[in-house]
């Protein structure tokens, strides 16, 4: 079977990748060894969007990423896409007194680079807009339309547009070998039989780095478990509030239909790649606690819940040295790319990373124009990297 573009891995980077390469006109083959799309990281993730970022190139690709996702319609000509797209705001809160001119700098670099609709508040202020936030909260940050999406959706609606357009999804279909003729890519060995094209899309979330260095392509991937706890519902929740974030500590809380989705970073070591990531059962406590510190109310919730009324969940981030995702060609195999390494972004950025791909596959993107390379790993200023990462 051939084609003109393989893309291994059916989460939302490998169907938002199909999705963006059909609208060059390029016919599309996308394998998932699985039975669906998007059943390892993209269903263990947040499902959350924003803007505020600390460096450019995150400004803009998630600025580009938020205006697809708000008109989804209008871009995948499909007149009944829904990914139950919620904007109530990504709300950055801080008690500590050194942070508030630090936050400020920020925010004046957010509005020097298009970002001009994120504000900047004092306590009093942060409490009038959301009354639950703790008194100690000293000064905050907050954008209006960064908010929180369902990446099933999502992901369904790239993969039914990229099908409507010519692209051939093949599920349990399990890459074992890329075929390499001369120094290019002509297509891959599976389960179900060789498929044939002159460029292959590496798309395999926390197997893409062990995939690629088969082929002598080594870049920087550590993979990092991540949780995030449910409570399933409680009156005590203000369902209005936005993503709430203390700024100090990275504990992080939205609402959740009812209920409401907590999580807080803990120690993890750099892990292999694994279909099956185990949570630790302990961790709804850690993320209820955290929370608390810029949300008293959840220490009343905590009072009550029953283990019943929580749930927890885990994926792996796959974490590059400035949290920025790879999309980028072999340097000395034609035709072989790699999308990955979006380090827990890779819901936000998917519409302008697979946009940005595709332009690179097609020659409008340059690699010298190209911010998401590998080559900047061999030049990166270390004391200059993003710092908003949750």
């Amino acid at each position: 079977m051939t084609s003109d573009v393989i893309i291994i891995g059916g989460g939302i980077v490998g169907a938002a990748s199909a999705f963006f390469c059909t609208q060059t006109g390029l016919r599309v083959t996308l394998l998932e060894k699985r039975e669906a799309l998007g059943l390892l990281t993209t269903s263990a993730s947040l499902a959350a969007f924003r803007a505020q970022f600390a460096e450019a190139e995150n400004i803009a690709m998630m600025r580009e990423s938020i205006a697809f996702f708000e008109n989804i319609r209008a871009h995948t000509k499909l007149d009944d896409a829904e990914i139950g797209m919620v904007q109530q705001g990504y709300l950055f809160c801080t008690t500590n007194p050194d942070v508030p001119a630090r936050m400020k700098k920020r925010v004046e670099f957010q509005h020097a680079h298009g970002l001009t609709d994120v504000e900047l508040w004092d306590g009093d202020e942060t409490r009038k807009h959301f009354p639950f936030v703790s008194n100690e909260v000293i000064g905050a940050a907050f954008r209006a339309k960064d908010g929180w999406l369902s990446p099933n959706d999502l992901t369904n609606v790239y993969a039914r547009a990229a099908t409507r357009d010519g692209a051939r999804i093949f599920y349990e279909t399990f890459v074992t070998e890329m075929l390499i003729e001369g120094a290019s890519v002509r297509g891959v060995k599976t389960n179900r039989g060789e498929f044939y094209a002159p460029q292959i899309i590496l798309a395999a979330g926390p197997f893409t780095k062990n995939f690629a260095a088969q082929y002598a392509w080594d870049f920087p991937i550590n993979l990092i478990r991540r949780q995030h706890a449910a409570v399933k519902e409680h009156a005590l929740i203000p369902h209005y509030a936005p993503m709430t974030i203390d700024a100090d500590t990275g504990a992080h809380w939205r609402p959740e239909a009812r209920g409401a989705i907590l999580a807080v970073n803990t120690a993890e070591a750099p892990s292999e790649p694994s279909d099956d990531i185990k949570p630790d059962w302990e961790f709804p406590a850690l993320a209820l606690d955290a929370v608390t510190r810029v949300s008293p109310f959840w220490e009343q919730v905590a009072e009550n819940l029953r283990k019943g009324d929580l749930d927890v969940r885990a994926g792996q981030y796959d974490m590059t040295p400035d949290a920025k995702p790879i999309i980028d060609e072999h340097p000395n195999v034609r035709g072989f790319f790699v999308h990955a390494g979006y380090s827990g972004h890779g819901v936000m950025g998917s519409a302008a990373g697979s946009r940005m791909l595709a332009d690179l596959m097609t020659g409008k993107l340059s690699r010298d124009e190209n911010a998401f390379g590998t080559a900047r790993f061999e030049k990166m200023d270390m004391n200059a990297l993003e710092k908003m990462v949750l």
